[in-house]
């Protein structure tokens, strides 16, 4: 496995931990409306990096 897919594995857990958080936990009432968007923002960012990462072509030094 190339480190971009395993870095790419690390960024889809935390997407989808951070989905989790934002709509599954109890104490989601306690946090506000800021921090839970960020926590969903944060989310989609490491989902849309992990993405990237594992889409991502490795440039060929014998081409």
């Amino acid at each position: 496995m190339t480190p971009q897919r395993v870095a790419a594995i690390v960024l889809f857990l935390v997407a989808f931990l951070a989905l989790g958080v934002s709509h599954a936990f109890p104490f989601r009432e306690d946090i506000s409306g800021v921090m839970e968007t960020a926590i969903v923002l944060a989310g989609v960012t490491c989902a849309l990096g992990g993405v990237r990462l594992w889409l991502h072509k490795t440039i060929d030094p014998e081409a």
